[in-house]
């Protein structure tokens, strides 16, 4: 084996790894886009589960620790006579944003647009 195989052996073996860590890379940062995500919707749904429980002002500022990165929107608004539409928006860190949609039965309206 000369020195000039040696090399070319090395540089097929560098580019081979550099090719494994980019998938690497490329795998966890969709881990942390998925926990982002994840963790979006956890926030939409305790949210959601606040204002239908009837307390839609606690669910806006219920935002604390290192869900303060987050913005929460909470609006209930009137449907019908009998049914309220929540609607929860989410934006992350990131810039993503969700937004969850329930019909209930009892919540009283608030936030902009709300009758009462």
């Amino acid at each position: 084996m000369t020195i000039l195989e040696a090399l070319l052996a090395l540089v097929i073996l560098g580019l081979s790894a550099v090719g494994y860590l980019d998938v690497f890379q490329g795998g966890a940062r969709a881990v942390s886009a998925a926990d982002d995500w994840t963790h979006t919707i956890q926030v939409a749904e305790a949210g959601m589960e606040a204002a239908a429980l009837g307390d839609a002002l606690q669910a806006q500022e219920a935002l604390r620790g290192a869900d303060a990165r987050f913005s929460r929107n909470v609006q209930v608004r009137a449907y019908s006579r009998e049914l309220n539409e929540i609607v929860v928006t989410v934006t992350s860190p990131r810039g993503v944003s969700f937004t969850l949609r329930r019909l209930v039965r009892g919540v009283q309206p608030s936030g902009p647009g709300a009758s009462r």
